[in-house]
């Protein structure tokens, strides 16, 4: 048995614990979270005909899902899971890309062979291969589908000084919204059981618009709330805000200090920003502010701390353009398991190290992350970094954009929505913007092209400057 079997199992059958798994419509005690993935890990080698299947879920985030989580971490199997919700298209691509030996979904279990995702099967794509969790990543670039191998053994590693960071223990109700495809809410919920935590997950859409509401419904402890989701929490604030929730943002998501400062707005009385990348396992660095903190920040971004998460380190690698922060740890996973990334980031540099692709600056002992170097352009002998840019638009006047550069270095920028407020917004942009990244051409667009996972495709967005097919609005 792995050994994060190991304490999963510690923690669930301990004769004090009180922790369930739970949706809005069925929900799981400690013994029965045990008994019940075990039946399914029969069920699953059963039908694999192997011992050690690579499976592919393809459930709604539910109680079912969950279960279906513990029985690979218990049976020691290779999991990846695939959001049902997601368009044809997307799941067939990633599960053809993964070439799973079954398939768990709503109708139950099935070979590759007879699943609707897949037309063949040639065996199971992790033989002498330690199983572990498989995070799917088509990056933020469009690009194809690439696979990477977290082991149960280094997630087991990570997952006590996450739940240190997050300050959850068995006390703790972890509530959960996002679909397990997304890399973030794995790490959640593989730090909450690890923990002896009671985990509520929902995958209504009323919950993920109201998501205080959620929390105040379950009794909620901890809750990642994204960037993105503020505005929602913002909105539907109300006197039942519960003032002892935890707000986590992590990952790619560039968490501003004033980000941080309506999260307090909203009577929540901790923020605890941390960062990682799907290729590394769970997060890497990690920083607490509570209300009333002053809070440091480089380029409006919120420190993500000083660069140590048990074994993981943060550090900047110094660049001709800027620095970039690197990911340092003996547990990180080989490499991709397929899909060819082309020198994108993340990007392995040896077996201990990844290159994350992500802009970094220190102050002090305090490190921040500023964004995404992938797409920098120069521009009057200095860089703009577009992705940047498209956030600085977001933060400030709560529009979609993309920006692009055309080969004659003017800056087109794509922005969704009706074209009826583009001249104010022309007009606005030089007063948030350095004179040098104020794009040349705005375009409006009825709908960004988007991945299966809600995030912009940038490749098909850059497609529609490139095509030469859009019309600017006149000026």
């Amino acid at each position: 048995m792995n050994p994060l079997a190991e304490r999963i199992l510690s923690v669930r059958t301990r004769p004090s614990s009180t922790a369930v798994i739970a949706d809005r419509r069925s929900s799981v005690g400690a013994d029965g979270l045990v008994e019940a993935a075990e039946e399914l890990r029969l069920a699953l080698v059963a039908a694999a005909g192997v011992p050690r299947p690579l499976v592919a879920v393809a459930l709604p985030l539910s109680t079912d899902a969950v279960v279906a989580l513990v029985a690979a971490i218990v049976g020691d199997l290779s999991v990846c899971f695939v959001d049902p919700s997601a368009p044809e298209a997307h799941r067939q691509a990633l599960v053809q890309a993964l070439h799973p030996d079954v398939v768990l979904d709503r109708s139950g279990i099935r070979t590759v062979a007879s699943s609707p995702y897949a037309e063949s099967s040639a065996g199971s794509s992790t033989d002498a291969r330690e199983a572990g969790y498989v995070a799917m990543s088509s990056g933020s670039t469009g690009g194809g589908p690439k696979g990477v191998l977290s082991a149960w053994a280094g997630i087991d590693a990570f997952v006590p000084h996450g739940a240190a960071a997050l300050d959850l223990d068995a006390s703790s109700v972890w509530a959960e919204v996002s679909h397990l495809s997304y890399d973030l809410a794995m790490t959640n919920l593989l730090v909450a059981l690890s923990a002896g935590a009671s985990v509520q997950v929902s995958s209504s859409l009323g919950d993920r618009l109201r998501p205080l509401g959620f929390c105040a419904r379950v009794s909620a402890t901890h809750l990642r709330l994204a960037p993105r989701f503020i505005d929602l929490a913002t909105a539907e604030r109300g006197d039942g805000t519960p003032t002892s929730l935890r707000v986590w943002g992590s990952g790619g998501d560039r968490l501003s200090a004033a980000d941080a400062q309506r999260v307090f707005g909203l009577g929540v009385a901790t923020v605890v920003n941390t960062y990682g990348t799907s290729e590394t396992i769970g997060f890497a660095s990690a920083a607490r502010f509570d209300a009333g903190d002053d809070l440091p920040a480089v380029h409006g971004a919120l420190g993500i701390g000083r660069g140590t998460v048990g074994a993981w380190r943060t550090s900047l690698l110094p660049d001709e353009a800027a620095d970039m922060l690197t990911i340092e740890s003996p547990h990180l996973p080989g490499g991709y398991l397929f899909g060819n990334p082309n020198g994108e980031f993340p990007r392995w540099e040896g077996p201990e190290r990844v290159l994350t692709g992500d802009l970094g600056a220190r102050r002090g002992e305090e490190l921040f992350c500023l964004g995404r170097a992938g797409r920098r352009v120069k521009r009057s002998a200095s860089f703009v970094d577009l992705d940047s840019l498209d956030a600085e638009v977001k933060q400030a006047f709560g529009l979609a954009t993309f920006t692009a550069a055309t080969p004659s270095g003017d800056l087109v920028c794509l922005v969704e929505g009706p074209g009826t407020h583009l001249d104010d917004l022309r007009r606005r942009l030089p007063t948030v913007l350095r004179p040098d990244s104020v794009p040349d051409v705005l375009v409006p667009v009825a709908q960004l092209p988007r991945l299966g996972n809600g995030k912009i495709d940038q490749v098909a967005a850059q497609g529609l400057v490139e095509g030469g097919m859009l019309t600017e609005l006149p000026r």
